[in-house]
């Protein structure tokens, strides 16, 4: 297992083709904020820069980061920061990450799936990664907010479990 300093997302330039429809809820089924975040998301598209190790991935808000932020992402954080493994998929750019913190270190997996599947694997410091996990939840949810698609308290609320957790001491089991 290779230990690392590099794991990192980061929200870089627009992205601005439209390879999708914009979204649509013809039965009233998302809330305000869920329609307000994938509009956001499409509207606002950006490439994402993903760091894990000598591992580089690029993916987009619309759909990774729109769907991986969906999927519970602030709960699966919490889960994380409690000690918990969490695996965070990318579908549409074929590839998973699954985080399984032992102590103060987070075994970090790296898959790629499809026709030409590998898989890496490292481990980094668990503050690090829980800060550049919250960092970007909270950087892309006030981009949502800046540009008028979910209001301030939406957001608070909706990312609130990832940073509630008391229990973010590196080593759990002392």
């Amino acid at each position: 297992m290779n230990s690392s300093h590099k794991f990192n997302f980061q929200l870089a330039e627009r992205f601005l083709e439209d390879w999708a429809d914009p979204p649509e809820d013809p039965l009233g089924e998302l809330s305000d904020f869920e329609m307000g975040w994938r509009c956001f998301c499409f509207e606002h598209n950006h490439k994402v820069f993903i760091e894990i190790g000598d591992a580089q991935k690029e993916v987009f808000l619309d759909p990774d980061i729109c769907m991986m932020i969906e999927s519970n992402f602030p709960k699966e954080i919490a889960k994380l920061s409690q000690g918990q493994k969490i695996v965070i998929t990318f579908s549409e750019s074929w590839f998973i990450i699954t985080l399984l913190p032992t102590d103060d270190r987070i075994s970090c997996t790296l898959s790629k799936f499809g026709t030409s599947g590998w898989e890496k694997h490292f481990e980094f410091d668990r503050t690090h990664v829980l800060d550049v996990l919250r960092g970007f939840l909270q950087e892309v949810m006030q981009l949502a907010v800046d540009k008028g698609y979910i209001t301030l308290e939406e957001k608070e609320e909706f990312i609130s479990p990832a940073f509630a957790s008391s229990t973010d001491a590196a080593v759990l089991s002392k």
